[in-house]
Formats: C-alpha cells, structure tokens, sequence
C-alpha cells in the first residue's frame, strides 16, 4: 500500500500498510516521556494521527517486568496506538511483536534510530545502521512473524537515523531494503548517530531518503518544535507526515495547530494562558487515573518546566509544583494561578 501522497502532505489521511492514519503527524515515541497519560492529553488536544509508546525492550517485555508493562500499557482512548521496540539480531523480537500485537498495538515500529549508550552500543537502536544487510534479514522476520500472527493487518515500521555519522550515510540504501522487505514506513530522524541530539537536523538529507523508496511513506523527524515546522519539513524534504517529539512536551496542542496549518494555511492562535492552565489540569488528572503518586509528582515537577516555557514568568507556579508533597498541592497552585493570576505580577493578562 503507498502513502495517500500530496493529500497526507496537505493534512489529509496517511496510509501506513493496512492502517489508515486521519492525520499525517505521529507522536514520537519520546523515552521517558511517552506514558499513556501524556499520549492520551495528546489525542485529545487534537491532530495527532497516531502516538508510540515509549521504546521498548524485548526481553524485559517477555519477562513481564512491571516497569516495561506499565510502558507498554494501552487502552481504547489511545488508538491507534504503536508500539516500537528495540533490540538486535540475537534478541527475540518477533515474540515481542507477536506480544504487542496481543496487547493491543496497531502498529510495530522497529527501533533503529536510538543514539543512547546503553541501546545504541549494546541492545539495537542506531547499532542496526551499523549492519544493513543483517537488519534487512531482522526485518524480514519480524515482518514474517507480524503478518502471520494478525492476518496481515498490522504494519512494521522502522524509525532510523541517517547514519552513524557522515561517512556512513545509510539511510536511503536501507529504507529501500526495508521497503523490498515488507516494511510499510520509515520514519528518519534527521542526525547521525553521533550527534545525539546536539547540531541541526538535515531536512534535506530526509529527502534524499524520501527519493529513494518507491512507493512506501517516508515520515520526517527532528527540530520540529513549532507548528510552522511541520509544513516546512514536508516542503523541503517532501516527506508524507512528520512526527513530533521533543516539540510535544511544553505544546502537546502543536498538533491541532500544525494540522490546521496545513489543511488551510492559516496557523490558529496559540492557547491562551487560561488554556494552558486547564490543559496542566488534565494532564495531572490523566497521570492520577494511570500512574501512582510517585510517579505523577516526578513527572508534573519535570515537566512544569517545559509548559512554563510558553507561559512567560510563572516562577511562583513552577514552584508550587516543585514543592508539592502531594498531588492537591499541585491542584491548589493551579487553581491560585487560575483565580488570581490576572492580578499578579508577570503573568499575562489574557486569562480567557
């Protein structure tokens, strides 16, 4: 199946395999940040055509370990959902995806991409960039095990970077390769593995891999941080969607911005300050309903940071929730900053 070419680029639907995405902007399967909570506040801001769980270990998944299940954790508010997994040539995972498929993932994303360590030097990742024709045979038995085990309705994916570093500029070969495997999508972050995430992403260089394949989409990643980007990034590269990671965290609304963007080349209003606040809210409830206490009180203490980046001075509520024993203390610093944040000092006036 090929993508829905220029209509996916227009914020038209995008077709994945067998999967019919509604729109052409993915949530990246952002580690340590993509739990089911936040994928759910994504959704519902709006715009998001399909969101991955955090990366996921193969072994760990098997084994049942709780922390590698309470990453791999969906339901029915977060379709469809994708699970990427990452792991090597001696690691089980077609069992994995077989796994996945069981517990609800729509979509086998294969880890190619990951410039950490402890992934990238030992268990998968961007080590995968390092041995094509060995990824490729990889590939084909995910695939094989994936089409048996659902009938052919779930697609793989691949998520890679361009290369280990510039002598080594794999990308277009591989994509193609995969594509000749049965992969349905590539989606390539714009950096070489040895940047990490430091230096710019190469658009262009996405582009190259999108002129590469022949009729599977080419998803485009990295530096997307601003709803203009998106468009931007399909332009230069002519990629089909674009997927948003580290942009996600401070907006989850850059979603429903950018696709509108796209659809009507007018990009909307950013969220007022008001909205933002009640956006916070929900992002504390859904963290409440799926995760513990511990957790949602590391989370909301990181992650105030990021929203205060889009909400000028808002020192006295990133404080509240630093401080917060429980999680009613971070209730109490909204609701302060929702009914009096007009009248103090640094806050913008438009509380609408």
């Amino acid at each position: 199946m090929t993508a829905t070419g220029s209509d996916s680029r227009r914020g038209g639907a995008l077709r994945i395999g067998e999967l019919t995405l509604d729109t052409p902007l993915l949530l990246a399967p952002i580690a340590g940040h993509c739990d089911l909570a936040f994928r759910i506040l994504c959704r519902e801001q709006g715009g998001v055509g399909l969101a991955s769980t955090d990366l996921l270990n193969c072994r760990a998944l098997l084994r049942g370990t709780p922390k590698s299940l309470e990453l791999a954790a969906t339901n029915e508010f977060d379709q469809p959902c994708g699970m990427q997994l990452y792991g090597n040539w001696e690691d089980p995972l077609p069992e994995a995806a077989r796994w996945a498929i069981d517990h609800g993932a729509r979509l086998i994303d294969i880890n190619m991409g990951c410039p950490v360590d402890k992934v990238a030097k030992k268990n998968g990742g961007s080590l995968l960039l390092c041995d094509a024709v060995g990824t490729v045979r990889l590939a084909e038995r995910i695939i094989e095990a994936v089409r048996s085990h659902s009938g052919g309705r779930v697609p793989v994916t691949a998520k890679m970077r361009l290369g280990w570093d510039p002598e080594q500029f794999v990308a277009p070969r591989l994509a193609r390769d995969l594509e000749s495997a049965g992969v349905a999508a590539v989606t390539v972050h714009g950096r070489w593995t040895v940047q990490k995430f430091a230096g710019d992403a190469d658009w262009d260089r996405i582009g190259e891999v999108v002129a590469a394949v022949r009729s599977i989409p080419v998803i485009g990643n990295g530096d997307v941080t601003e709803p203009e980007h998106v468009p931007e990034l399909i332009r230069r590269s002519g990629c089909h969607g674009v997927m948003i990671g580290r942009g996600a965290l401070r907006t989850p609304w850059m979603f429903r911005r950018a696709l509108a963007l796209l659809r009507t080349g007018v990009l909307p209003e950013e969220p007022s300050f008001r909205e933002k606040l009640e956006c916070i809210e929900r992002h504390l409830d859904l963290l409440v309903r799926y995760h513990d206490e511990a957790h949602v009180l590391h989370c909301m203490r990181s992650r105030i940071s990021w929203y205060g980046k889009t909400m000028g001075h808002v020192k006295g509520l990133k404080e509240a929730f630093r401080t917060a024993a429980c999680v009613e203390d971070m209730r109490r610093g909204i609701d302060e900053w929702r009914d009096h944040g007009s009248g103090m000092r640094g806050v913008p006036g438009d509380l609408r």
